[in-house]
């Protein structure tokens, strides 16, 4: 059996989701994770995983090493443009692996080896578990030189890795829609040149063979079960992993840690629960979390968007240029404090919301509300609960 590490590196404190990801951990012996992380907290680690302690400034120096460059990474979102480079940033760690991986802390294993079988490793040197684009939170690479080299074949790996600007790198440059709808990244104009070009450009050479495959759930399905390691959708499929990328950042969701986790508990669309539906806790908490509680927000959102579009009250406090959503266009210049205005010819109002703070609504599009962050970006809150940045 070949063997296989998986790398990430977390920078902060854990989130409140970090336990199901090692208990998923736990049931997979025959993969190791290494996590390199700054949280000192103490856990109760499965055999095959092992933090090591890290920080960011750890991290550039290391870099810098390796890439015989300077790498000054400010912010830990930006790690996941190195992703790709981690083969030869953690070589020591690597080396007695076949295969190395990038993987993420919001996700729920499946049962990893019945998806990953040896006819995959001893056939591909490159491994993604969507089949329209590298996955970033999920990935294999053959550990060799050419493999670990092979970010090195996109033309802006420098300018990736020396910028403070986060280009997805690691998955297709935020050209996620158009390829989930049957695009060719060689039909696009990009910013960079991503790894998903990189790789479709090598396997059109013949230079690697890479196997594109969906084994993921990444939405807000509900009806998952997990059972001592086996993670199955609707009790009819057995999925690889389930991605909390959607679920972990949804208003609605109940984000409790657990302490101890289970050897059996089931994910609803905005819970987490131990018990089953057949008991009164796992009924109750089904009807409250699942039912009720998003029930009462969508009727709060209703319920702004009604009276703040009655009182129009300006938003004398946008402090970013310029915003784009889809076709809308939102402007801030130096009258901006009497024309809170979208669009760039006849410019219809935008309004405060009533209920929340740094926000403000749209008349166009009453299921979104947007949100000012401190960093100058937006939120684009929808009312089922997901949250998207405008970029």
């Amino acid at each position: 059996m070949k063997n296989i590490l998986l790398i990430n590196c977390y920078f902060g404190k854990f989130p409140w989701y970090f336990n199901l990801f090692l208990k998923s951990c736990s049931y997979n012996a025959s993969v190791d994770f290494i996590i390199f992380s700054d949280d000192i907290t103490e856990y109760n680690l499965p055999k095959n995983v092992e933090i090591v302690p890290f920080t960011l400034r750890n991290f550039n120096a290391l870099a810098t090493e390796k890439l015989k460059f300077e790498v000054n990474v400010e912010k830990a979102y930006k790690l996941c443009d190195f992703k790709p480079a981690y083969g030869i940033i953690f070589s020591e760690f690597v080396n007695e692996y076949e295969f190395w991986g990038m993987t993420d802390i919001d996700i729920i294993f499946g049962r990893i080896r019945e998806f990953i079988t040896e006819e995959l490793l001893n056939n591909y040197e490159v491994i993604s578990v969507r089949n329209d684009y590298p996955t970033g939170s999920f990935m294999l690479f053959k550990n060799n030189n050419e493999i670990n080299n092979l970010f090195k074949k996109s033309k802006d790996y420098k300018k990736v890795l020396t910028s403070d600007i986060h280009y997805c790198f690691d998955e297709c440059n935020f050209k996620h829609e158009f390829l989930q709808y049957g695009g060719d990244i060689f039909d696009i104009e990009c910013e960079v040149e991503s790894m998903h070009y990189v790789i479709k450009k090598e396997e059109q050479m013949n230079n690697l063979k890479a196997h594109f495959d969906f084994l993921v759930i990444e939405g807000m399905p509900g009806q998952l079960k997990w059972d001592k390691g086996f993670l199955s959708f609707k009790h009819e499929f057995e999925i690889l992993l389930h991605h909390l990328i959607l679920f972990k950042g949804n208003k609605y969701t109940r984000k409790k840690a657990w302490k101890r986790v289970p050897d059996k508990f089931y994910i609803d669309k905005f819970l987490v629960r131990k018990a089953n539906l057949s008991s009164f806790n796992g009924l109750f908490k089904n009807t409250i979390y699942n039912k009720i509680v998003p029930n009462l927000k969508k009727s709060l959102f209703k319920i702004d968007f009604f009276l703040s579009r009655q009182f129009k009250l300006k938003i004398m406090d946008l402090r970013k240029q310029a915003l784009i959503q889809s076709k809308v266009k939102v402007v801030y210049n130096s009258e901006f404090e009497t024309h809170n205005s979208i669009g760039q010819n006849k410019q219809p109002k935008i309004f405060k919301s009533i209920l929340f703070k740094d926000s403000f609504f749209t008349p166009f599009i009453p299921n979104l509300r947007y949100k000012l962050k401190d960093n100058n970006q937006f939120d684009a809150i929808h009312i089922n609960g997901n949250v998207r940045l405008i970029k």
